[in-house]
């Protein structure tokens, strides 16, 4: 019963991280040079969810300068619509975490009610 509660609480952070992460991109999305960070999912030995965050150092577009007419800066990497996805991503796994939480809270409040 205690797995499923550890599980679901792995869930709940990961999908936090998830959202963390995304926030991060997003607020440096018109930050000059900035990578954007990835996270990754992988399972947990003892079961649950290890979230392990990258930078992905692909090329951002190659913006103009203000400074001087024929020279550009390299812009951020930041995909907004990949980043949305993300968000809401990590909104329903945090959701369907919670849900599971409170379903194990009702069967233990019953298994208790029974035998007390």
């Amino acid at each position: 019963m205690f797995l499923g509660f550890a599980s679901a609480l792995s869930g709940i952070q990961a999908g936090s991280r998830l959202l963390g992460t995304s926030a991060h991109n997003i607020a440096n999305a018109q930050t000059e040079n900035f990578k954007r960070t990835r996270a990754a999912f992988e399972d947990s030995s003892g079961g649950g969810v290890i979230v392990s965050l990258s930078t992905e150092n692909r090329p951002g577009p190659q913006l103009p300068s203000g400074e001087a007419t024929f020279t550009f800066q390299e812009g951020s990497n930041v995909e907004l619509e990949a980043e949305l996805v993300n968000t809401l991503e990590a909104t329903n796994l945090i959701e369907a975490n919670l849900a599971s939480l409170r379903t194990q809270d009702r069967v233990l409040g019953s298994l208790l009610d029974i035998i007390g």
